[in-house]
């Protein structure tokens, strides 16, 4: 089976290399506006073709969308960049993504805590619960959960949920140093009151595009 986290990251690379080539034989101009209708061109072409596994080709259309009504505004070719340079730096050579194991979160936990984020992870959330936390960033993970997504060899097998309320951003940038990637449920409601619910995937492999870190240019 195809997995989306490295077909999408063949997208990207594809359509950034493909502009590159067009870029050098004068078919296409480096400017944004050029940029933006070869890539949205791109986009519509390989959907026709048929060009990739079916996993991207809602993300394709929605990119299509996009192009077609906020045209060079779009920013398909920095949004492209950002994945591809999201994605590259947690593939390794096989395309495999970060285990994530107990001691990559209790790194991560620790990070966290470093910033000021409090960090609960000794309860189970299985019903609507509030979670007073004096105003800290805070990071819920219910135990249950965390333990039935672990494997016997120690990584994460299932997608286990956080909880978040806090700097969003920070909080994905953190994970990201980490090697993990975070995918939006909900950014307010959720089982924990005031907190979004963010889900990460056993070695990255979520079913959509992950919410990304901040650029380093």
């Amino acid at each position: 089976m195809t997995i989306f986290f490295n077909e999408i990251y063949n997208v990207v690379s594809s359509g950034l290399t493909a502009l590159q080539e067009a870029q050098a034989t004068g078919k296409a101009q480096k400017n944004p506006v050029s940029e933006s209708i070869f890539l949205s061109a791109w986009v519509t072409k390989v959907l026709k073709q048929h060009s990739f596994d079916r996993c991207v080709v809602k993300t394709l259309q929605e990119w299509q969308q996009q192009s077609r009504t906020m045209g060079k505004n779009a920013q398909l070719k920095l949004h492209f960049e950002h994945l591809a340079e999201t994605y590259a730096k947690v593939t390794d050579d096989k395309g495999l993504s970060t285990v994530i194991t107990p001691v990559v979160m209790t790194t991560f936990y620790a990070a966290l805590e470093q910033q000021d984020w409090l960090v609960t992870n000794e309860y189970e959330v299985n019903r609507k619960v509030s979670h007073h936390t004096d105003g800290k960033a805070s990071l819920v993970v219910c135990s249950a959960q965390y333990a039935a997504s672990m494997n016997e060899d120690g990584e994460l097998a299932k997608p286990l949920s956080l909880y978040i309320r806090g700097n969003v951003q920070q909080f994905i940038d953190i994970a990201y140093q980490h090697g993990i990637l975070l995918y939006k449920i909900t950014d307010y409601k959720s089982k924990v009151k005031f907190h979004g619910e963010y889900i990460i995937y056993p070695s990255n492999t979520g079913t959509h595009l992950p919410e990304l870190p901040t650029r380093m240019l």
